[in-house]
């Protein structure tokens, strides 16, 4: 096991050790070799990051997730009767079909069930995510393993725009800065051994925004890595506020966490003049994907996890440009295997030739969001929040960013942040762009506002719903490539 995880526990109190302290701990950490910080798999997994030959990806892939399903059905009780079915000579995607669709709600209720008996209790490593649900929810990693291989991956990943470890990032992914809720209080932290540049999440407005490109500039900053929503602010102020000694020094964005639409990302791109990467993944390690300098497509990498879409009956999508769920299958967590493991989260399969330089890989054209993302029709229709994708009129370029909220069928808060009163000529274009989307059967009550509150973590949520009546059906419909239900 690396040092990694096993001082994994104190990680909150060297992030929020005055800079004295972080500063000699961090260069001295970092001087240690990657086997001795991540583990001794790491040099592995870094070498299958950047595997070039499909048949050999292939050959491994199949390999992986063979091993994946055995050992789950041989050490994991909740898959006890399923390990008598897996005959040698069929192949991993029947072994795979075999499996249930898994969800949090299943892990939750019984978590026992799906911890190896193969693994010792010294062997995990206790996790926890909530993204934008009420319900933490508590998993095990594989101590030593799980995150060695993301960051290896990570890593693989930020080559792709010459990331290094000698460059300065600037951070806007969350991480609470100690002492920034009292006035004049610290408002960044730079931590020495990944050389990141921390922002408050609670200081993103424009008011702060200055000293934000001050302290980048100060402590070199050459990359940005954030939540796409802070990025664009960040960049959607510059465009109005050119800092050229700040913007012609980065050379690449790195975007996670949240869906990047395509006029956020050439914004972006426009005002940084350099490659903007998005990335998807998730706490449970599951799957990992992400764009290309050159492709904005997310590209799955294959030796992380399998990836399946499904449709609203849990059958398998493969043909392009039909919408379902995501499901993973992750490798090398032995703690606890999440098979067939449903994320909630919503793509198609592309129709256009994968990239030369990453071939073998799935390409998903578009990640759009949460499946429990929707709005309710008067009707008790429920029309996806992804269907207001793609193109957007001219007036919505006035707009600072939106979210949406809904508390009964039928009706919709809009909420407009702008810095200044909007036009009513500009409200009634934005009104009918809704009432057009929404099938005319959501009435919007648009909302101008200041600011749009942001959660303790940083990230902006798009749609808060209040109704939870899981028996409503999402609106029949293909949607295409750029978002729109086709009828």
């Amino acid at each position: 096991m690396g040092i990694e995880d096993w001082g994994y526990r104190w990680l909150k109190r060297y992030m929020d050790a005055p800079q004295w302290v972080k500063e000699p701990i961090g260069r001295l950490y970092g001087l240690l070799p990657d086997s001795l910080r991540h583990g001794r798999d790491y040099p592995r997994y870094r070498a299958e990051a950047a595997l070039g030959s499909a048949d050999q990806i292939g050959h491994l892939a199949e390999a992986r997730l063979r091993e994946t399903l055995l050992w789950a059905a041989q050490t994991v009780p909740a898959y006890a009767a399923i390990a008598a079915q897996l005959l040698i000579d069929m192949p991993a995607s029947e072994w795979l079909a075999l499996f249930p669709l898994m969800t949090k709600l299943d892990y939750r209720r019984e978590p026992e069930k799906y911890l190896s008996t193969g693994c010792a209790p010294e062997h995990r490593l206790p996790m926890q995510t909530s993204g934008s649900v009420a319900e933490p929810f508590r998993f095990f990693l594989h101590k030593g393993v799980s995150r060695a291989k993301e960051a290896a991956y990570i890593e693989a990943y930020s080559q792709r725009i010459g990331l290094t470890r000698q460059d300065v990032v600037l951070s806007l992914r969350g991480r609470n800065i100690r002492g920034s809720a009292a006035d004049n209080g610290p408002l960044h932290s730079y931590e020495p051994i990944k050389r990141m540049l921390w922002i408050s999440p609670n200081h993103l407005d424009a008011a702060y925004m200055p000293r934000h490109v001050e302290a980048s500039i100060e402590h070199g900053v050459s990359f940005i890595q954030g939540y796409s929503s802070a990025v664009y602010e960040l960049a959607r102020w510059l465009d109005f506020n050119p800092h050229p000694r700040f913007t012609e020094a980065v050379r690449g964005v790195q975007l996670f966490s949240e869906c990047a639409e395509p006029d956020m990302v050439d914004l972006i791109e426009r005002v940084f003049g350099c490659p903007v990467l998005v990335h998807y993944g998730h706490s449970e390690r599951s799957v990992m994907a992400g764009s290309m300098p050159d492709d904005h497509r997310y590209f799955v990498w294959p030796l992380y996890g399998h990836v399946e879409l499904i449709d609203d009956e849990g059958k398998p999508i493969t043909q392009p440009g039909v919408q379902g769920e995501v499901v993973a299958t992750g490798f090398d967590n032995k703690v606890m295997p999440f098979i067939r493991y449903r994320t909630g989260d919503l793509a198609m399969w592309s129709d256009k030739p994968a990239h030369p330089a990453l071939s073998g890989y799935p390409v998903l054209e578009r990640i759009d969001g949460r499946n429990n993302d929707y709005f309710v029709g008067a009707d008790g229709r429920r029309i996806p929040v992804a269907s207001l994708g793609g193109l957007r009129p001219p007036a919505f370029l006035q707009i600072e960013a939106c979210q949406y909220e809904q508390f009964a069928p039928g009706k919709l808060i809009v909420r407009l942040q702008s810095a200044t009163p909007l036009d009513p000529a500009v409200l009634e274009v934005i009104r009918n762009y809704f009432k057009v989307k929404l099938l005319g059967c959501v009435d919007t009550e648009l909302e101008v506002v200041s600011h749009i509150a942001r959660t303790a973590r940083g990230k902006r949520r798009l749609m808060i719903q209040h109704i939870t009546d899981e028996r409503r059906q999402p609106v029949a419909g293909t949607l295409a490539a750029n978002g729109n239900t086709l009828q």
